[in-house]
């Protein structure tokens, strides 16, 4: 089983066109190379609003890959909680967050893209955490968004994985196929320290603000839990770069340059799932130059159908 791992697209249906070319030229490497599974580690969107959430799905299925063999995604905090665009946006971006209902942006998340989560083992109605059995392994998607704080989370870019979830994950495991399936857990945030610079030469003021606050409580704890539960492999986004590492004899893959890691390159984690053995590497693919048929037909227009949310979504 091949599966490509990215994350922290930031789509946005007004702004950050370049986010949208970059990501369909991913998409047609993927297409190309013959990958089992796509695994989005959050971030799908830039401002969690419909029309980008919209366009994602539009995205993925132009791609062919609505469809819970062949996608599988965690939620990230700009899913949630968005982010800034202009100057005057950071002003306004606390009172953004005071009035975001998270577990209606939760629900969002998961209606529009609720053709991956069908079939899957779940808690509750949040979706999250949830266990999908595919092929060799077992998937397992954890939300790690903190609550907005103005003083404990005051740029919503703080990560919480609470014992309350790894407990439900574990009950999870517990009711599904015993057999030797490898686990690899996804969620947004990263377990690694921050190398300071995400590689971006057009980083904005913000990025580096959020970049000194992005941070996962109880990291240690976790990756323990994470052990108990013999997860042999993690994949996340969040800090804009590809990395791979070790914590505590467990594996982590970062996919957060994806798309804004590099000023050359596209890249992806391409994990390799065979004879009972996990391998991976990172592939660096040269960013697009002339704009191919298929991204003209989804950048000029975009052709979003605003499809309504229904009522469940928004209680």
């Amino acid at each position: 089983m091949k599966i490509a791992h990215i994350s922290d697209l930031h789509l946005d249906a007004v702004n950050k066109k370049e986010n949208l070319r970059n990501t369909l030229h991913l998409f047609e490497y993927i297409n190309s190379n013959n990958y089992d599974h796509v695994i989005v580690s959050g971030d799908v969107t830039e401002n969690g609003d419909s029309a980008s959430f919209e366009l994602a799905r539009s995205t993925f299925k132009k791609f062919g890959l609505l469809h819970k063999d062949k996608l599988s995604l965690t939620i990230g905090n700009h899913d949630i909680y968005g982010g800034v665009f202009y100057a005057e946006d950071i002003l306004n971006f606390p009172g953004k967050c005071r009035r975001t209902n998270y577990y209606q942006k939760v629900r969002e998340f998961a209606y529009y893209f609720r053709e991956t989560f069908y079939g899957s083992q779940q808690n509750d109605e949040y979706i999250f955490p949830y266990v999908k059995e595919l092929d060799e392994i077992l998937l397992c998607g954890i939300n790690s968004i903190a609550f907005y704080s103005s003083l404990k989370n005051p740029f919503a870019s703080n990560g919480k994985i609470s014992t309350s979830n790894t407990d439900k994950l574990s009950r999870l495991l517990a009711s599904c196929d015993p057999s030797a399936k490898k686990r690899i857990i996804v969620s947004h945030h990263h377990f690694n320290k921050s190398s300071g610079d995400d590689g971006a030469s057009g980083s904005t003021i913000w990025q580096a603000i959020e970049r000194q606050t992005m941070k996962l409580r109880n990291k240690k704890k976790i990756i323990k839990r994470y052990s108990e539960l013999n997860a042999e492999l993690v994949l996340h986004g969040h800090l804009h770069e590809s990395r791979e590492y070790q914590r505590k004899k467990l594996k982590f893959l970062n996919s957060g340059g994806s798309v804004l890691g590099d000023d050359n390159f596209l890249k992806l984690n391409e994990i390799t799932i065979s004879d009972n053995k996990i391998s991976s590497r990172i592939v660096s693919i040269q960013k697009p130059g002339n704009t191919s048929s298929l991204q003209k037909k989804l950048l000029f227009p975009l052709n979003l159908k605003n499809e309504h949310v229904p009522q469940f979504c928004l209680n």
